[in-house]
């Protein structure tokens, strides 16, 4: 099996664009009503939060507006208090706070990795007020984690219609597309323009063949075992496109640069968060027979837009992929600078 390097609920220490609900302007939205069934799920959503996290006390004499409007600001480094914060909201007699304590339970529900309710918290925002960018934004991004490729282009297609300034969308639009057709090159690539366009940190990916990707990533394990001076048996280091869709519906990380597949050790996951994630690592200093790394190609590429960078980003995903084997530490290791659109801020009041 193969065990991946899936994101963590923790926020990464590279600067990136990374997620926080926002508010547009828009129509007060209408009273919302929540039949049993989502009534249930609403109970679910409380059960997610440690009892650590749960503080009644907290701003009790503030406005619910300013309260969730700071859980907004904070929510990707604190997802549980956002979660609880959203949750006590959810009765709230107002519309408006009611239609915002459910998108700030989508986004912190999409933190900690609960992404069919956090699609179905963004589902039930959004028929309560169809015209809502962020709910919009926050179902797309919850598909999009989920596998759900089509449906994440269709409601980004509606987005865009509205807010065709707003980068993010028009690049997670792009990687929706490769995802629906890995080996065709120029696939999003129309998409991946107009986001570097608008903001030019996202980069147009840099694509190569299968082929002259595979040369590369062969020459970057020879540097790198180079470097270790004989210390480690050499893995086999495959390539791939992407990781499996029917992986990826079981809540693997469809972002995910590279994996570990060890035939041998199905322990528990490594402590290496600052990787990625979750993916055996077993206390050895050796490679075992049968192992082997899988680098995924459009992934790396994705995050390139020169040589340059493609190759250092090559040379840092099979060195966390091996490092991770081995509970080695490789922090220090540099590449391309990690931007994923569905990371990122919805549109504000300034892109309605």
């Amino acid at each position: 099996m193969i065990l991946p390097m899936s994101t963590s609920p923790a926020p990464p220490d590279h600067p990136s664009h990374h997620s926080g609900p926002g508010y547009a302007t828009a129509p007060p939205p209408p009273e919302l009503a929540f039949d049993d069934g989502l009534s249930e799920h609403f109970v679910h959503w409380l059960n997610y939060v440690p009892e650590a996290h749960r503080n009644l006390d907290a701003a009790a004499d503030e406005r619910a507006e300013a309260v969730m409007a700071r859980h907004v600001a904070s929510c990707r480094k604190h997802p549980f208090e956002a979660l609880f914060v959203a949750h006590r909201h959810l009765g709230n007699a107002s519309p408006e706070v009611q239609l915002q304590a459910l998108l700030l339970a989508s986004e912190a529900l999409w933190w900690l990795h609960h992404y069919a309710d956090a699609q179905l918290a963004a589902e039930t925002a959004l028929r309560a007020h169809p015209r809502s960018t962020q709910a919009l934004w926050r179902l797309s991004v919850a598909q999009y984690k989920a596998g759900h490729f089509e449906e994440a282009e269709r409601n980004l297609d509606s987005l865009l219609a509205t807010v065709n300034t707003f980068a993010p969308a028009w690049s997670l639009r792009g990687q929706t597309k490769v995802w629906q057709t890995p080996d065709k090159p120029s696939a999003g690539g129309s998409d991946f323009e107009a986001a570097h366009e608008l903001d030019g940190t996202w980069p147009v990916p840099l694509r190569r063949s299968n082929a002259d990707f595979q040369n590369l990533v062969d020459g970057a394990v020879l540097e790198s075992m180079a470097d270790m001076r004989g210390a480690f048996q050499q893995p086999v280091v495959e390539v791939e496109m992407l990781p499996g869709i029917p992986a990826v519906a079981r809540g693997d990380d469809p972002d995910i640069r590279c994996s570990f597949f060890n035939p041998t050790y199905v322990g528990t996951s490594g402590p290496l968060s600052m990787l990625g994630g979750d993916f055996a690592a077993g206390a050895r200093r050796d490679i075992a027979p049968g192992a082997r790394i899988v680098l995924y190609q459009r992934n790396i590429e994705n995050l390139c837009g020169d040589p340059a960078a493609l190759h250092q980003e090559v040379t840092k995903s099979f060195a966390e992929a091996l490092a991770g084997s081995m509970r080695i530490d490789a922090t220090t290791l540099t590449g391309a600078p990690e931007v994923h659109a569905e990371d990122s801020d919805v549109p504000g009041a300034e892109q309605p």
